[in-house]
């Protein structure tokens, strides 16, 4: 009876160790199905994740082709502008410098004609035409500098013509003299010299071959007509009309009449 007894015990306990078992297995299961349903949603999520990203990447992807699509696009605009600015800059500038070769040689031609003008400081004036159309060709100066200088040099010629003006100086003689003595100006159509000493008198005239000093000779009304300009020109005498020789009248003893003012 003790011995059934402890097998009834012993089979119970072996029944319960079996369901224990049983239930650790089933809830082993259970953890192990909780986790790999999470493991699955991770990887779904991960999945779905990854697929935006691509579909992300992807479009950026296409905006930056896009984009240097555009950009290579612009770049190819921009080279043509360039090149048609580069082939239109030289344009320009082939005529810039034809048209400072033209200016130049036009200016130069000023030279000859103010070396026959009216000699006070005609020279002077040529040479300054002549190294204005020397700066132009070598681009020192722009072409509205030396039209500003040529002008400048124009005006004051044209200028000369309104006024009166008395130097002291040296006149080289017809017979190769250098006499000391006074110069007197009136305007650009009139020169006359008078040596220190009064006895030699010289006025300009104007022929086919230039301008030359004549020599007024022993005419007695012409030298006191000449003393008499001089001296309303340096202020030594009120302003009134006397007789002069002109540039232009071949003969010294046929003059017109000035006036002689300050």
């Amino acid at each position: 009876m003790l011995c059934l007894s402890f097998s009834l015990l012993y089979a119970q306990e072996t029944v319960e160790g079996i369901r224990r078992q049983i239930k650790a297995v089933e809830a082993e299961t259970a953890r192990e199905k909780s986790l790999n349903e999470a493991e699955k949603k991770r990887h779904a999520e991960f999945v779905e994740t990854s697929r935006k990203k691509v579909i992300a990447l992807n479009s950026q992807n296409q905006a930056l082709k896009a984009e240097l699509d555009s950009m290579h696009a612009e770049i190819v605009r921009l080279s043509i502008a360039r090149n048609k600015a580069v082939g239109t800059t030289r344009w320009y500038e082939s005529r810039k410098i034809k048209y400072q070769e033209s200016l130049a040689n036009t200016i130069d031609s000023l030279a000859p004609l103010l070396e026959s003008d009216f000699p006070y400081r005609a020279t002077e004036s040529a040479e300054n035409i002549r190294e204005t159309a020397s700066q132009l060709r070598k681009g020192i100066i722009s072409a509205d500098d030396a039209l500003g200088r040529v002008l400048e040099v124009l005006g004051e010629r044209i200028r000369m013509g309104y006024t009166t003006e008395t130097w002291e100086g040296f006149l080289k003689a017809p017979d190769g003299r250098s006499i000391g003595g006074k110069y007197f100006r009136y305007g650009a159509v009139a020169a006359i010299f008078v040596s220190a000493d009064d006895n030699d008198i010289f006025w300009l005239s104007k022929s086919e071959k230039g301008y030359t000093w004549n020599d007024v000779g022993e005419s007695l009304m012409l030298r006191t007509n000449i003393k008499d300009a001089m001296k309303v020109a340096e202020g030594k005498a009120a302003p009134h009309i006397v007789e002069i020789p002109i540039a232009g009248i071949s003969k010294p003893m046929t003059p017109a009449q000035k006036e002689i003012t300050k």
